[in-house]
């Protein structure tokens, strides 16, 4: 059930709740809900789809001819957004001040049960939105549950009262949230896709939060910005990234002092953190794809198989060729 106080319109609070269908998101269904919106005074989008249980996705684009509020009763949950585009929009929800949702800076907010959500949006604005809703008592089951450590920030945070984060800016954010939209995968592939793209994006948040962490511990907030700045770029092209070298100098920093507050913000070395989300790309193809592992390794960067088949190996406990064995077993099951 959704509830929408609409300023200045006359539109219903039962339209809003049909086309909408963004209020106690389904927990145990597959959807994949896509809404188009026609109808004064918002025009533009929804989409909605489960991932796993207790797992969603949420986009929307929305613009609006006249001043607009949406109230929606949350389940107990953990909510992630980040503003895709356009024009910011102010969050409001009990016991916190107003929030606003400016251009790829995520928020985090957690819920109790029946807790109200508020998002208002200007007469004249468009503003596109997207995001996951958690339910932190489903993650703790399988397949997220292999992950519940790492999930530890985000379980924290959960657990106090009226919580509230506004992360620093992340491209990375915008982006795994655009390729939930844009990707064309069916079937199993599809659901393999998005707990590929959700980990990722649930990885990047807990990232950020660490990183805010670590500016409490001395990393002031201009070095954010370069530490940030420099990622991005590096995970722009994994394959061919730039040198250290090249790297300060692209974001205007020091290279000692760029590598001192990159080891600090991401617990890595700017190398080590290459060959990491190299393997991870490598573990991705492999998965999905199923390709040589010849091609693989120089799809993501290695000139030599054999050196990759070895760092492989190290990352993860096992080599490359048993990813590929274990998923045509998988494929075989699934045939049969």
């Amino acid at each position: 059930m959704i509830r929408a106080e609409l300023n200045r319109t006359t539109f219903s609070c039962r339209d809003i709740a049909a086309i909408l269908r963004l209020g106690r998101l389904p927990a145990e269904t597959d959807a994949h809900d896509v809404r188009a919106v026609n109808h004064s005074p918002i025009k533009g989008e929804f989409t909605v789809q489960s991932v796993v249980s207790g797992i969603h996705t949420v986009v929307s684009d929305i613009r609006c001819n006249d001043d607009f509020s949406l109230v929606n009763p949350m389940r107990s949950s953990l909510m992630c957004l980040v503003l895709l585009g356009g024009s910011p929009i102010t969050v409001h929800s009990s016991g916190r001040p107003a929030i606003t949702l400016d251009h790829q800076r995520p928020i985090i907010l957690n819920f109790s049960h029946n807790e109200l959500l508020e998002l208002r949006q200007k007469a004249g604005s468009r503003s596109a939105v997207g995001g996951i809703v958690i339910c932190p008592e489903k993650i703790q089951s399988p397949p997220w549950s292999s992950y519940i450590s790492d999930f530890s920030p985000l379980l924290d945070f959960y657990a106090r009262p009226n919580n509230y984060l506004k992360l620093l800016p992340s491209q990375r954010c915008v982006r795994l949230v655009s390729e939930i939209l844009s990707h064309n995968y069916n079937g199993k592939l599809r659901k393999l896709y998005l707990e590929s793209v959700v980990l990722a994006f649930i990885v990047e948040i807990i990232r950020l939060m660490q990183v805010r962490d670590s500016h409490s511990e001395g990393l002031n907030l201009k070095h954010f910005g370069k530490v940030l700045a420099a990622r991005e770029i590096i995970d722009s092209d994994i394959v061919n990234p730039p040198t250290a070298h090249e790297l300060s100098q692209q974001v205007g920093v020091n290279i000692t002092t760029l590598r001192i507050n990159f080891r600090i913000a991401f617990n890595n070395s700017i190398g080590g953190y290459i060959h990491d989300r190299r393997l991870d790309k490598a573990r991705a193809l492999l998965r999905t794809q199923a390709p040589l592992i010849a091609d693989v390794s120089r799809l993501v960067g290695y000139t030599n198989a054999t050196a990759f088949a070895t760092a492989y190996r190290k990352h993860f406990g096992y080599p490359p060729s048993q990813e590929v064995k274990t998923e045509s077993e998988m494929d075989r099951r699934s045939a049969v």
